[in-house]
């Protein structure tokens, strides 16, 4: 069974991750460190898309949104 992949853009800003599904616009969430980012993009999609968390894939995409000085 081939599983839908989800992009995820993930932005740094001070001590939080700020996730977003460019997907599907309402579907974002936030987490406190690095090894959240994926459980908690997971329950968000799952929840929101009322799927189970381990029917499709994540491509994830990093960022910070400091500019440079």
């Amino acid at each position: 069974m081939i599983k839908t992949q989800y992009k995820v853009n993930v932005i740094k800003d001070g001590a939080l991750w700020f996730i977003q599904v460019p997907s599907h616009e309402n579907i974002f969430t936030q987490a406190q460190n690095i090894d959240e980012i994926e459980p908690m993009t997971r329950e968000v999609i799952s929840l929101m898309l009322e799927i189970p968390e381990d029917s499709f894939d994540l491509a994830f995409s990093f960022a910070s949104d400091k500019s440079p000085a």
